[in-house]
């Protein structure tokens, strides 16, 4: 599996940095996210360069999600069945990777399912913690169309079946400094 892990965005609910570099108890949020996934080819939208990572940006910068999947999926080296997408303000959501592939291999109808998507305790879709089959990933990006602006669950629409898999609470995307420092010591980086 590939993964692209989303670290864009302006972060504006947290402070206006540049989330990939915030640390969690003395470590960036990307480097403990990526401590995840030793073995897999891993590529970082951002606007920033990051060193030690394969690093893309969207186009136009800050283009939303769905722009930073697009340019992900084009930096990748060479197709892959499975595409992991992360956002890199959910620092434990790799481990849900495994859960979420073997769900897809095990849906029902072998080979129709596009996408299994982690579902947080409170029902709500996590589209930015799934694993997509690549060509169901690249269907669903043509049919719709400019990806500007458009939210993940837009992206969503577009799939033929969907995998439902119930999460762990390692899938939890932390918005806010406030909520980040439950899991500890958060320092910012300079803006």
């Amino acid at each position: 599996m590939k993964v692209i892990i989303l670290a864009g965005g302006q972060g504006t609910r947290m402070g206006g940095v540049d989330k990939a570099r915030i640390t969690l108890n003395g470590t960036p949020l990307l480097q403990i996210l990526a401590s995840e996934l030793v073995g897999h080819e891993i590529v970082v939208v951002s606007p920033h360069a990051i060193d030690g990572f394969r690093v893309v940006s969207e186009n136009p910068p800050l283009g939303g999600p769905v722009a930073g999947i697009v340019a992900g999926l084009h930096a990748l080296d060479r197709p892959e069945d499975f595409i992991g997408v992360l956002a890199v303000d959910a620092p434990y959501s790799a481990r849900m990777l495994p859960r979420l592939e073997k769900a897809l291999v095990d849906a029902p109808v072998a080979g129709m399912a596009g996408v299994s998507v982690t579902v947080a305790d409170d029902g709500r879709l996590q589209p930015l913690c799934a694993v997509w089959r690549e060509q169901s990933l690249r269907e669903c990006l043509h049919r719709l169309g400019d990806p500007r602006d458009r939210p993940v669950k837009a992206l969503l629409t577009h799939a033929q079946q969907i995998v439902k898999v119930l999460g762990d609470g390692s899938e939890k995307d932390y918005d806010t400094v406030a909520e980040l420092q439950v899991l500890g010591n958060v320092t910012l980086p300079d803006a």
